[in-house]
């Protein structure tokens, strides 16, 4: 089984466990853990709309939405376009399942497919990649599609080298069969270098490092 398969079984296997860390209505305990070992999925979520200060009328791709949480505000806060694609389908289905409401129904689309094998027509305004650059043996080679395809800000977190938690995950997820990278700043600026991006903003947040890349580009 490949690497890329072994991430893919993970996350079906731990959809619902990784959504409730933005859920409220939660065991005390699972506020525990999440406050201590996850806090940076919600600390990341407010800090991409703080870097994103006008959505209206455009466009978003989001690769790995997961279950969909960043697409639900996205279209909250007025996006014209947004699409979310994830290679694990029970991600998918939960995504699915939190839009099914909403009226706005021709501005998000969900996509179960590889972002890498994926012909996507069109640039997008913003792109995101949340707790993806985590899972990837190839990272330079994503960025690049992500360069190809955005006109305006990547916005992508990288989780760092060095912290206390790094061995604890690292060991956590082997265990699981999943396969973990971590980052140095230097290890981000060689990816930024070698994809020829030369305006960014590299922010320190808890665990993780995010990655505001502005392209400059227009549609």
């Amino acid at each position: 089984m490949s690497s890329e398969e072994k991430v893919k079984k993970y996350f079906q296997k731990k959809a619902i466990r990784f959504d409730t860390i933005y859920e409220e209505n939660k065991s005390f305990s699972q506020k525990v853990v999440d406050r201590l070992f996850r806090q940076v999925v919600k600390d990341r979520f407010d800090l991409t709309f703080q870097k994103i200060s006008e959505l209206k009328g455009k466009t978003v791709l989001d690769v790995g939405c997961g279950s969909g949480r960043y697409t639900l505000e996205f279209v909250r806060k007025g996006a014209e376009k947004i699409v979310g694609i994830d290679f694990a389908h029970s991600m998918i289905d939960l995504a699915n399942s939190y839009v099914k409401d909403l009226a706005e129904k021709e501005r998000y689309q969900f996509i179960c497919g590889d972002f890498m094998k994926y012909d996507f027509k069109d640039q997008f305004d913003y792109i995101l990649a949340m707790g993806l650059f985590d899972y990837l043996r190839t990272p330079s080679d994503y960025l690049a599609k992500m360069k190809s395809l955005a006109c305006g800000k990547i916005i992508a977190s990288f989780p760092k080298r060095w912290t206390w938690r790094t061995p604890i995950r690292k060991i956590r997820l082997s265990l699981a069969g999943c396969s973990v990278y971590f980052y140095s700043r230097r290890d981000i600026e060689r990816l930024l270098e070698e994809n020829q991006i030369n305006q960014y903003e590299i922010v320190n947040l808890s665990r993780d490092f995010i990655l505001i890349a502005d392209l400059g580009r227009k549609v």
